[in-house]
């Protein structure tokens, strides 16, 4: 949709305030509704609460138009709609909208102006209207009150016909629901239809200014298959309010192309994925409100990855969408939640949209990365359209709807990043499943900790992510005193290494755990496992072993784990190292196969095993970076390339490995790249403190040294001064915590001395390092210690912040938070500082800090030790 319509600059010399009411409106209902938006909606199995628009009718009174004050229910998101669909503001709506439960009133905010992007057989069986676009309160809402500016100083310029409406988008599905996308079919049945409330709040039959439809009449056709894996789609049978009618979709015979869209909608980009589905819902009922059958983009995606069905007709089929006038004909329209005029797309987003584009390419022969001649269907300059009727314009393959209509969608940030969608939907492993680590069952990541020196041979706590920031509350503990397979033994180390996926491919995210300590029943002492625990009951699992083909005793199988799609089935596969003797290696893949070989050609003991999984070439395959150090005490990094036969050796890096490793894009040029933690000089040549390394990957080539790039306290712009032994790199993670495009590279120093009025042995620091185009720079570096203003607590000698390190969405905005490990705290009992990630940067206000008895780990078990990627 044209939420980012470019509409007349005000002039603040000329301007008349037509209001249009203050409406108070009822609290019935208030209270329900908070919890149930608290929740993001019902019980599993619950019955939902329809969704419903409440129209507010306007009387003109001399030169306004009024709602007169009255009452009605609850609502969530507002817009304004008016009788004819070519009509345009001249000026701007404004709402401003009462809290339901503080009864306080919130800022003026802007309603965008959006043109009506139906056409054909839609636009002539349909009441069209024009309207704004839909605008979400920040809370629900009881009271309303909306005016337009006018550009020329009078009301005459105002379309005829105007109304609000207040949407209420539901209840919806359950967390759980949503974190289930394959459990449902398409053919599950829609909840209770929406209806319409009056001015008075009581329910109705549907607006009449709604149409009502008539059952489709047209064959539906056959959906061709597809030479890409379907990626996981929410279904709008799961995620949607359900409708007042059954729609009446249409079909094109072709998809040719894909349109990208953005919702436009400043506020979007303050809705964090576990709100989600409930902001869809509420677009979609404004869709409705303004006649279209459904929701006019035929899917959307969010921040986080998840993608969701748009238009109702069957997501394999070519359904007719409305989302782009004039080219709505064999084209796919896929949208994104948020303002890219001013919010900068993430990683995960870009992914998902190429993962759907390549779906429907492949159901139709295409490549993503050609262009198509398109024709016209629609009238010139009629909602925007750029080009007339009959006439015809080559364009790429996925392109933008500013390409075809008078629009910024979908926005100066999202726009330049087209061609990087069309390369990766090109790729031939573009069907990888998507990294997760949303274990708890939600739509937000969460934070996963191993606890391998605790009694009982180890646990992995899980702590959920939320909007308001991760909670123990709710917290997973795993361990194999439960259900796990194996049995809970002292020195185990049952989560000295852990990853995350959804390695079954049911819709919910598993958990990799190694326990390098497991004994085998034959005697086989420190043989290890690796444990795949299935979410989101992580009552039942996996257990993997090395062949026993290879030397068990101290193999110490499971020291480094890694989760990718390595084979591009579209399912994550588990990747596997040992230390014993040389070191070997296992993938094992979704259908039950596996991998495996020798790590080195010696049979010396190698240690500090660490892995990484990325796409190292922009292959569309997963790949693997093993750190570890050899038996002459050299750091090594090997890089294991995935392919259609699944993960091969490809090298041994020419640059040192070190302690720790980590993937993602750093250079922002689309391709994943490494950061190498080397904190000692003996085993990589880093400098006295440490350092970080970055190694870049290069599309078609892999990782290269070429570029590669060392960053130490000894950096300019980096805090502090590098000190032998202070262990700069014990820890490294990468994520993109300012969303400028550039992965982060967040890091430890767990043995830095920290003065205050005595100094602090080995008190600890973490180091904060920003991504550029040239890789990571010391310019803007941040250091956080428990000495930094506004975090928690103080440091202390052998508290050894930085132990371990992560950088994920934990709070669901898109921007990667900070979880730092301490493992010395509090006499080694240890804790986890979370720091979010604001629009400013690191809200080290808002720390929060777990620690052993929040998270139920045992006393002396060195919480902090381990943190998933």
């Amino acid at each position: 949709m044209r939420a980012s319509h470019a509409y007349k600059p005000l002039s603040l010399k000329r301007r008349a305030w037509i209001t249009i009411g203050a409406v108070v409106l009822g609290g019935a209902g208030a209270a329900t509704y908070a919890m149930a938006a608290e929740q993001t909606g019902p019980a599993q199995g619950a019955e939902r609460r329809a969704a419903a628009v409440h129209t507010l009718k306007m009387q003109t009174k001399g030169d306004r138009k009024v709602v007169p004050r009255k009452s009605t229910a609850t609502f969530s998101a507002v817009s304004v709609t008016w009788q004819n669909p070519d009509a345009e503001i001249d000026g701007k709506a404004q709402f401003r909208a009462r809290d339901a439960a503080s009864g306080s009133w919130g800022a003026w905010t802007a309603l965008p102006a959006e043109t009506n992007d139906a056409d054909g057989a839609e636009r002539e069986r349909s009441a069209i209207r024009g309207g704004t676009a839909s605008v979400p309160t920040e809370d629900v809402s009881d009271g309303v009150e909306v005016r337009v500016v006018a550009a020329d100083g009078t009301a005459s310029g105002l379309p005829a016909g105007m109304d609000v409406k207040l949407i209420d988008p539901g209840t919806g599905p359950s967390a759980a629901d949503l974190a289930q996308p394959v459990a449902y079919s398409e053919d599950t049945p829609a909840p209770t239809p929406t209806v319409t409330a009056t001015d008075s709040g009581t329910p109705s039959p549907p607006d009449p200014t709604v149409p009502t439809f008539p059952s489709p009449t047209e064959t539906v056709p056959t959906a061709p298959p597809s030479t890409v894996v379907k990626p996981d789609i929410i279904p709008q049978s799961v995620w949607g309010p359900g409708l007042s009618h059954d729609g009446t979709p249409t079909y094109d015979t072709d998809i040719k192309a894909a349109v990208v869209h953005h919702t436009g909608v400043d506020a979007d980009n303050q809705v964090p994925c576990a709100k989600s589905a409930e902001r869809l819902r509420q677009i979609q009922q404004d869709h409705v409100s303004k006649g279209y059958y459904d929701l006019g983009y035929n899917f959307v995606v969010d921040r986080c990855g998840q993608i969701f069905e748009g238009r109702t007709g069957g997501m394999d089929l070519p359904v007719h969408g409305a989302h782009d006038y004039g080219f709505n004909t064999d084209t796919v329209g896929i949208s994104y939640i948020g303002n890219f005029e001013s919010a900068k797309p993430t990683k995960a987003a870009l992914d998902a949209i190429a993962r759907v584009a390549a779906w429907k390419f492949g159901q139709y022969g295409i490549v993503a990365t050609g262009n198509v001649t398109l024709t016209s269907n629609g009238d010139l300059d009629v909602d925007g359209n750029k080009v007339a009727k009959g006439t015809t314009i080559t364009l790429p393959r996925v392109f933008g709807h500013k390409d075809t209509n008078a629009t910024l969608c979908p926005g100066a940030n999202l726009y330049p990043k087209l061609s990087r969608i069309r390369t990766l939907a090109a790729t031939p492993g573009i069907s990888h499943a998507l990294v997760s680590q949303n274990v708890a069952g939600d739509a937000t990541p969460d934070i996963v900790t191993g606890v391998p020196k605790g009694t009982g041979g180890g646990q992995v706590v899980v702590v959920p992510g939320a909007a308001a920031g991760p909670s123990a509350t709710g917290k997973k503990v795993v361990s194999q005193a439960g259900d796990v397979p194996g049995a809970a033994e002292s020195g185990d180390e049952f989560g000295a290494s852990t990853a995350t996926g959804d390695i079954n491919g049911d819709g919910y995210t598993d958990l990799v755990v190694g326990q390098p300590g497991e004994d085998d029943t034959s005697g086989h002492t420190d043989r290890g496992a690796a444990t795949v625990v299935y979410g989101p009951d992580f009552t039942g699992g996996l257990g993997i072993n090395m062949d026993a083909s290879y030397d068990l005793t101290g193999a110490r199988f499971g020291s480094a784990v890694a989760v990718g799609d390595f084979n591009a089935d579209g399912t994550a596969d588990v990747f596997a190292a040992s230390t014993g003797l040389g070191g070997t290696w296992m993938a094992r893949y979704g259908d039950g196969w596996d991998t495996d070989s020798t790590i080195t050609g010696t049979e010396g003991n190698l240690s500090n095993a660490d892995a990484a999984a990325g796409d190292f070439n922009l292959d569309g395959y997963a790949d693997v970076a093993l750190n570890y150090r050899d038996d002459t005490g050299v750091g090594r990094v090997t890089w294991y390339k995935g392919g259609s036969g699944g993960l091969r050796k490809a090298a041994t890096l020419s640059t040192k490995g070190g302690r720790s490793i980590a993937a993602g894009d750093i250079n922002g040029d689309g391709v994943d790249d490494i950061a190498i933690g080397q904190p000692y000089v003996a085993e990589s040549g880093a400098a006295a403190g440490g350092q970080v390394t970055f190694v870049k990957g290069v599309a078609g080539t892999g990782l290269t040294a070429t570029g590669a790039k060392s960053i130490s306290q000894d950096t300019s712009g980096v805090p502090g001064a590098g000190e032998s032994g202070d262990a700069m790199g014990w820890s490294v993670t990468v994520g993109d915590y300012d969303l400028d495009g550039y992965a982060d590279i967040l890091t430890g120093a767990p043995n830095e001395d920290i003065t205050r009025t005595t100094n602090q042995a080995n008190a600890g620091t973490s180091l904060l390092l920003k991504g550029t185009s040239s890789g990571p720079t010391g310019t803007g570096s941040l250091a956080i210690t428990q000495d930094t203003d506004g975090v928690p607590g103080a440091t202390e000698t052998n508290d050894n912040l930085g132990t371990a390190v992560a950088l994920g969405d934990f709070s669901g905005f898109g921007r990667a938070d900070l979880v730092i490990g301490t493992a010395g705290e509090d006499a080694g009992n240890g804790t986890l500082m979370y720091v979010p990630s604001n629009s400013s940067g690191p809200g080290l206000t808002s720390t929060k800090t777990f620690n052993n008895t929040t998270l139920g780990t045992p006393a002396g078990a060195r919480l902090g030790t381990n943190l998933a990627p």
